[in-house]
């Protein structure tokens, strides 16, 4: 088993990532996200988009590191150190433990033990740590959500963030009494967690897959520095005299995304998810980021944004209404 201290050493130098397999509706994105706001250092999540329709397979990753170079990458997790997968009828649709790594965790929510996941799965070398988490969100939280209950197992076996960490972000992001009775949940998920180690006892893998800081192309050229806030926008005029920030991509799409203030909670999931670091924050102060709109230049409408917007703060509209040839609507 990991130690915190370990995991400490682990993230100064290497980035772990993490895969959650859920259904729709079940959270999946949503515990992403919170592994990302409960961690003391710097990481970056997004989900994969598919049929979004409810109950189908959904994905999610997660990268965490104290090393911000090795987080910087908008691509899915293939090589996960931990794997949560929330309902375990998943496990004979997908293939959940797909790239894991030797010492690499499978964290499932069933009431099957580790053996009978282990022969669902047909792997007997493979670390395992099972949760009735459907159970615990039945009894406290009265319906089936399980995104929260699967991250106190994680926090038993990762040591990626703390209790109180884990609990600090449920309260920034869900309110009174719902967030009180998700940390009581954690807190539950927390002791009722078994664990099975394999017998290999190998250490976590972690070289598989840990991005290396930018050294494939000669210093003075764009990439060889620090990302900038814009992201993939290279604004150095001592690298490249006329950057990329100056191609408007905005133009690119079809869709005006429009941002309701009204609406907006500031739970910065948009902010995640932008591949083109479109969302406008400012940080008041005391230190707290809000949201301030669209950044229309850069924005390429891709509508991931109005696919997480929890409370429909986001929309789309057309650039341009019916062309000029189009067949008058009949009165």
């Amino acid at each position: 088993m990991l130690d915190p201290k370990q995991v400490k050493e682990m993230l100064k130098d290497h980035c772990i990532n993490l895969r959650f397999h859920a259904r729709g509706g079940q959270g999946g994105v949503t515990a992403s996200n919170l592994c990302v706001e409960a961690f003391d250092g710097y990481g970056i999540c997004q989900p994969r988009f598919g049929a979004e329709r409810m109950g189908s397979p959904t994905e999610s990753y997660v990268r965490l590191s104290l090393n911000k170079d090795l987080i910087q990458s908008n691509e899915q997790v293939y090589v996960p150190h931990f794997v949560a997968v929330l309902d375990d009828s998943l496990l004979n649709e997908v293939d959940v433990t797909a790239g894991l790594p030797y010492g690499g965790w499978l964290i499932v929510n069933t009431e099957m033990n580790q053996k009978a996941v282990q022969l669902t799965l047909a792997m007997e070398d493979i670390n395992v740590a099972t949760i009735d988490a459907t159970n615990i969100a039945m009894e406290i939280l009265g319906r089936n959500i399980t995104n929260t209950i699967i991250l106190g197992a994680l926090i038993k076996i990762s040591h990626l963030f703390t209790l109180d960490q884990l609990s600090d972000a449920i309260m920034a992001r869900f309110k009174g009494e719902i967030a009180g009775k998700n940390v009581k949940a954690i807190k539950q998920a927390i002791e009722e967690t078994c664990i099975y180690e394999a017998e290999s006892g190998r250490e976590l893998a972690l070289e598989v897959d840990t991005k290396v800081p930018w050294s494939q192309v000669d210093p003075g050229l764009p990439g060889y520095k620090e990302l900038d806030l814009a992201g993939v926008w290279y604004c150095d005029s001592d690298v490249i005299k006329v950057g990329s920030d100056q191609v408007m991509t905005g133009s690119w799409g079809e869709w005006n995304i429009i941002w309701d203030e009204e609406k907006c909670t500031n739970c910065a999931q948009c902010w995640y998810i932008c591949p083109d670091f479109a969302i406008v924050r400012e940080i008041d102060n005391e230190g707290v980021y809000h949201m301030k709109g669209i950044d229309q230049a850069h924005c390429k409408s891709c509508q991931n944004c109005i696919e997480v917007c929890p409370v429909n703060a986001i929309s789309a509209e057309l650039k341009q209404g019916p062309g000029s040839c189009a067949v008058p609507e009949e009165d």
